[in-house]
């Protein structure tokens, strides 16, 4: 009898197992990664590089953290590039064309990103709509406002204080990676220890039991455009701060790779399933083989269909694993 229940301690320790390694594959696979590359590559693990890589997957981590909860409630964001846009001109225009504080120009651009959230939210959750198409109709609507304001030119001249934001280092450390570590460690405490936090998990994975356990899914569904918005922001602000200048086409190619980072760090394309620190994990891992293709001076077209093709795997990875 006893062998009998050994045996079944043994089987559920390999269960176990199995989903602890299934759930931080992409932990296993960037430590490898980062291993090999160092070894093969002297320049790649000099500490310049590694500081370069984390202060490049900074900002747009904070962008994909963004996205992690719409995704995570089981929609989709479609509008970040045009928040990115549209925080980066009217923040420089603001601030260079109208001589508004910065502080005040920073307050107006969150303002109009809570604005932008709340209607794509509204547009899914209380008018039906997908939000692929909700959130696209909302990107082509903030495009053509902010290009008929600036022309689709460059706003440059933003004060050189402002360059500490994302180009800034305490000590050694870049800025921009010091804020992913706030930003991330409060989302983390947030979705694992609150109950408005847990409570994304419960309406992704099944929207009509959270409703009948109490939970407001319309209130919840709203509020992950909203969040999405905001750290759209807060990347935009820094992505700005780095050249000093705002720029519409500023976050033109990142829908792409935010995609990539949050399906990459393990979240479900159908909601109820992520990790903060997997999203972060992502973007490094992205970021890493960007990084070493440029050490290896691989023309940029191929990092496309690198990230093509990883994207393909991994979203192969979450469709089949529902089937397991």
């Amino acid at each position: 009898m006893s062998t009998k229940v050994l045996g079944g301690d043994e089987r559920l320790f390999k269960k176990d197992y199995k989903a602890f390694f299934k759930e931080w594959m992409i932990l296993f696979l960037f430590i490898a990664l980062f291993i090999i590359c160092s070894i093969a590559l002297p320049k790649f693990r000099t500490t310049n590089n590694i500081m370069n890589i984390f202060r490049q997957a900074s900002f747009i981590s904070i962008i994909a953290l963004g996205e992690f909860f719409v995704i995570l409630i089981g929609h989709m964001d479609m509008s970040i590039t045009s928040i990115i846009g549209m925080t980066s001109i009217f923040f420089a225009g603001m601030v260079v064309n109208a001589g508004i504080p910065m502080f005040w120009a920073i307050v107006i651009v969150f303002a109009l990103s809570i604005f932008v959230g709340i209607v794509n939210g509204v547009l899914t959750i209380y008018g039906n709509m997908p939000s692929f198409i909700g959130t696209l109709t909302v990107m082509n609507i903030i495009k053509g406002i902010y290009f008929i304001y600036s022309r689709g030119l460059p706003i440059s001249g933003l004060p050189d204080a402002f360059n500490f934001f994302g180009a800034g280092y305490v000590g050694f450390v870049p800025f921009p990676v010091i804020l992913l570590l706030i930003v991330a460690i409060i989302l983390y405490v947030f979705t694992q220890h609150t109950e408005l936090g847990r409570s994304f998990y419960a309406v992704g994975g099944n929207r009509v039991a959270s409703k009948l356990s109490g939970i407001n899914t319309n209130f919840i569904g709203i509020l992950a455009f909203v969040i999405c918005a905001v750290l759209s922001c807060i990347g935009a602000l820094g992505l700005t701060s780095k050249t000093l200048s705002g720029n519409v086409s500023i976050g033109e190619n990142l829908l792409f790779d935010v995609m990539t980072i949050v399906v990459l760090g393990g979240t479900s394309l159908t909601g109820g399933r992520g990790k903060v620190f997997g999203v972060i994990i992502g973007a490094l891992f992205l970021q890493v083989i960007s990084n070493v293709m440029v050490l290896l001076s691989i023309n940029s077209y191929w990092q496309w269909v690198v990230k093509g093709l990883i994207l393909i795997v991994v979203v192969l990875i979450d469709a089949n694993s529902k089937h397991d």
